[in-house]
């Protein structure tokens, strides 16, 4: 069987059967062998009709899937945060409204992002274009974010020393600023981001798509760090500082969403495409991220305490970190490689060899 391979970062190799493009294009597949001295270098080309039925597929980024997802996404935020419990310590009743419209708002934007990349990949049967270290960190992150919202939320104790630590000088305890969106958005990512995980070793397998060894250093220092820390406060202090250790999860996930979106950048640019990332995943991400951010500004405004920012510095720099990557995988899509929609590329020592083309 005729094989065509592209090298990617992570694990990330693209591998194409000949044979099984050309069942999956109808017999209209083109392989093109060039050779370099006595050994081939094959390159398998998708047809035309294939890249557009992947460019077409049901979640694309068209203007009017976009129009129809930000309608549903703002319905569906004005009924939630009209409905569900705002947050009392907003001390205007109207900002308490659109914080909470805003912040559900958002929710669904992140939770939404997931989704069209879930699809495309079930729609493909392949997860190729979709970099693993960007699904594994998805998971890690997310496992520590879900931790950090749920106890800031919950534990009550937790709360208390909140206010206890950033209270002002004056003696005014500080409100922490996470709130049942929050919540809601962590514990539907963990649960997304799992699935979407699970698929590359449905389709693909973890055999031909592994994690790349850096991750799974990551993975392991993480949990070193950890239980490090743990340790460390409970020798030092007599006590393990609960507080602390959130605040060092919360540090694992900014670190971890920044190393996440690294791979799938990398990968994108060394494919020069960025076919198989679904695009729609991306707007809706963005704008989750604007939005995150405006409502954790305006909460602050609105209580006159600014310590918030830094009291919750976690969705502080989420937000920022997100809104970069995806204006960064925006101008990849719509502007680098926009009319580069092969799922690989030649080498270019292989590019500048003679070529003998084959039909298959």
């Amino acid at each position: 069987m005729m094989n065509g391979k592209m090298s990617g970062g992570g694990g990330d190799g693209v591998l194409f059967s000949a044979a099984a493009a050309s069942e999956h294009n109808n017999g209209q597949a083109t392989c093109t062998s060039r050779h370099s001295g006595s050994k081939p270098i094959l390159h398998e080309a998708l047809s035309m009709d294939d890249i557009r039925q992947d460019k077409t597929t049901h979640f694309t980024a068209q203007s009017s899937n976009v129009f129809k997802w930000t309608t549903f996404l703002l319905l569906g935020g004005i009924i939630l945060g009209t409905m569900l419990p705002q947050n009392p310590a907003l001390p205007s009743a109207t900002w308490r409204l659109l914080s909470s419209i805003i912040g559900y708002t958002y929710f669904l934007s992140w939770s939404a992002s997931f989704y069209p990349q879930i699809v495309m990949n079930h729609e493909r049967k392949t997860t190729r274009g979709l970099s693993v270290d960007f699904c594994v960190l998805n998971v890690l992150g997310y496992c520590c974010y879900t931790v950090y919202t749920t106890t800031f939320f919950w534990n009550q104790r937790i709360i208390d020393e909140y206010k206890l630590r950033f209270s002002s000088d004056e003696g005014e305890s500080a409100e922490v600023t996470v709130q049942g969106n929050d919540v809601a958005f962590a514990l539907h990512a963990v649960v997304m981001a799992t699935v979407t995980l699970s698929q590359i070793g449905i389709y693909d397998t973890f055999t031909a798509r592994p994690p790349s060894k850096r991750v799974l250093v990551i993975i392991l220092a993480t949990i070193a760090f950890c239980i490090g820390y743990v340790c460390f406060t409970w020798v030092v202090k007599g006590s393990v500082d609960f507080l602390g250790f959130l605040y060092v999860l919360g540090t694992i996930k900014v670190g971890v969403t920044i190393g996440k979106y690294v791979p799938q950048a990398l990968l994108n640019k060394s494919r020069q495409s960025t076919v198989g990332w679904n695009v729609l995943n991306v707007i809706l991400d963005l704008t989750g991220g604007v939005l995150s951010l405006i409502q954790l500004v305006g909460d602050c405004a609105s209580m006159g305490d600014w310590s918030g920012l830094f009291g919750n510095p976690t969705k502080l720099f989420l937000s920022m970190i997100t809104i970069f990557f995806d204006l960064v995988f925006l101008i990849q899509h719509y502007f680098l490689y926009a009319d580069k929609d092969s799922y690989s590329q030649l080498p270019l020592e292989a590019q500048q060899q003679p070529s003998i083309e084959v039909k298959c």
